[in-house]
């Protein structure tokens, strides 16, 4: 019987729009190179890592981009702020899940200013019972440490316990750890995908 559910953050409950960001403050003719150097770097890993400072990177990709020093410093100063936002009726159906006795946590890969931003700025963040965020714990999905670090820190057992990620390789190590999955390609189909797996909302 499930009595955990782990939510993944990005796509799932919080919509990460990078082309928001891109639309509004970077040059069309740079805005490849900003995705292929910023948000699609193995510098954006180590952010998500904690391994990183918003410093740093500001310094790095401005090396790489100089014409876009503006829109790298506005991008990190403001916490990523405009490249999320939360996915409100996704939020609503973890807030029933909690009511109908489900225990919720978060299981994802953030920046730690930008988490340390949204949890301060947006309340359902706080009504979680608990988290795991990669860039405090140094370990990323699907490293198979980070799901065994919330298992431990928790106390969960894995066969009570679905995880729920936009990213098929996410679930996939979940699995391998006895986690059930459900991978969440498109977040408007959340509610469908719960029912599907037995869970009351």
């Amino acid at each position: 019987m499930i009595k955990n559910i782990i939510f993944d953050l990005g796509n799932v409950l919080v919509k990460y729009s990078p082309e928001n960001f891109l639309g509004k403050y970077v040059k069309s003719e740079n805005q490849e190179a900003f995705i292929t150097n910023v948000f699609k770097s193995k510098d954006w890993l180590e952010l998500d890592r904690g391994t990183l400072s918003y410093e740093d990177a500001i310094e790095i990709f401005t090396k790489r981009i100089p014409e876009e020093k503006e829109s790298i410093e506005k991008l990190f100063r403001e916490n990523i702020s405009s490249c999320i936002s939360p996915i409100e009726e996704n939020v609503e159906i973890m807030r029933k899940l909690k009511k109908n006795g489900y225990n919720v946590y978060i299981l994802s890969n953030f920046h730690q200013p930008a988490f340390e931003y949204i949890r301060e700025n947006w309340n359902f963040i706080r009504e979680f019972n608990g988290d795991v965020v990669s860039c405090y714990y140094h370990y990323i999905k699907p490293e198979r440490e980070i799901y065994e670090t919330l298992l431990k820190k928790y106390n969960l057992t894995p066969s009570e316990t679905i995880f729920i990620d936009d990213v098929d390789t996410n679930i996939n190590r979940a699995k391998e750890l006895g986690i059930g999955g459900i991978h969440l390609p498109d977040y408007k189909i959340l509610s469908e995908l719960l029912k599907k797996n037995g869970i009351k909302i």
